[in-house]
């Protein structure tokens, strides 16, 4: 298979949505506790695209210009703290609107996300963060260790003294990728967010690099 990395641009939104929402859930689709797409882009994907993004997102196409994967995020806290308002804001209007499906079960599942917040890193030692998801089919090729690595060079060369994204021990893959690439793990704390789905609490990892 041949790929290319580009930058991510804002007409990449309903692809990179599509990607996002199929693999929520520890790799596979966020449905189960969240059942708008169109939303789930708007909170996990727009604010990348909107003035909260930093430098290295880049998306991964094959020769036929599908997108298999993505790796977003952003250096500046304070810039992506205001891009996620406005797509609060955007969220909150297309809701009034009937616009969302079953919105009153997207709004349980956050708030779940902030009745079980997860650690943080300290936002001056590790001020960006960083998602990286990949489709079923494009995993087992390298291809997360490529948008990886790219990410984290554009990181360096943006002089980002340090770069922690969160996780849960249910992703084995990406946490053996994150340890080979340098990353540590700052701050662990069992969990019961995703109990619902999972059957069990969970734990739920911050893991960081200086850059």
């Amino acid at each position: 298979m041949s790929v290319c990395l580009r930058p991510a641009v804002p007409s990449d939104l309903p692809a990179l949505g599509r990607v996002a929402y199929t693999t929520g859930f520890f790799g596979d689709s966020a449905a189960c506790y969240f059942p708008d797409q169109r939303l789930f882009a708007l909170l996990w994907v727009w604010p990348y695209l909107h003035g909260g993004g930093g430098p290295g997102c880049r998306v991964a196409e094959d020769e036929r210009g599908q997108l298999l994967g993505y790796v977003l995020g952003a250096s500046q806290p304070g810039r992506y703290r205001a891009a996620l308002a406005q797509a609060a804001a955007l969220g909150l209007l297309a809701s009034v609107g009937g616009e969302v499906r079953r919105p009153l079960a997207c709004g349980g599942h956050l708030l779940r996300l902030g009745h079980f917040a997860g650690p943080h890193a300290s936002e001056e030692v590790y001020p960006a963060h960083l998602h990286l998801n990949l489709l079923p089919a494009a995993r087992g090729l390298g291809l997360g260790r490529t948008l990886l690595t790219a990410h984290l060079e554009a990181l360096r060369a943006a002089e980002v003294p340090g770069v922690q994204l969160s996780t849960t021990a249910e992703n084995v893959a990406a946490l053996r990728l994150y340890r080979r690439c340098g990353f540590e793990v700052l701050a662990r704390q069992q969990t019961d967010l995703w109990q619902p789905w999972l059957g069990r609490p969970t734990e739920q990892l911050t893991l960081g690099l200086r850059l």
